[in-house]
């Protein structure tokens, strides 16, 4: 009856001892740059800064979220992956996007003149810690701004 007693004890002990996993703090975009521009579909890369609130690291397996500039439908993010995620750090995410023309041209001026546009990125993130796996919602909304010109400038160099 002793080694049962032992078994329940670790279970709880391991049951209580895992706590769900915080959502990421988006902190921006950084490192943007435009790898192709046409009047059709663009790619655009950039690094998303993002912050650990957990007290563990993490991986995360797959991001899937649309992105919103100035309430107005930019692009999808969807990223599958094996990215280990620091505990209680900034971190970059290597992205990749394809946008249309139209969308970008809807916010040329505040772009162009290198105004605030305000980014609203919704959807879910999968991350792992162990063998334990939750989808967390991702809801971010910051106002940045985007240096067209300084990521025009890195086309095909």
């Amino acid at each position: 009856m002793k080694p049962f007693k032992y078994v329940v004890l670790f279970f709880i002990i391991l049951l209580t001892a895992c706590s769900d996993p915080k959502s990421l703090e988006f902190k921006g975009l950084q490192d943007i740059q435009l790898d192709k521009l046409t009047m059709g579909k663009n790619k655009l890369r950039a690094n998303i800064k993002y912050y650990n609130p957990n007290d563990f690291s993490l991986v995360l397996k797959q991001i899937d979220c649309k992105v919103l500039m100035n309430n107005g439908q930019f692009t999808h993010l969807k990223l599958d992956t094996n990215f280990i995620i620091p505990a209680q750090k900034d971190f970059l995410l290597p992205a990749q996007f394809e946008f249309q023309m139209s969308d970008l041209v809807k916010n040329s001026m505040e772009l162009l003149f290198n105004k605030p546009i305000k980014l609203n990125i919704i959807g879910s993130a999968t991350l792992s810690k162990g063998m334990f796996t939750k989808t967390v919602p991702i809801e971010y909304e910051t106002t940045q701004r985007l240096n067209l010109g300084a990521a025009l400038s890195g086309i095909n160099k």
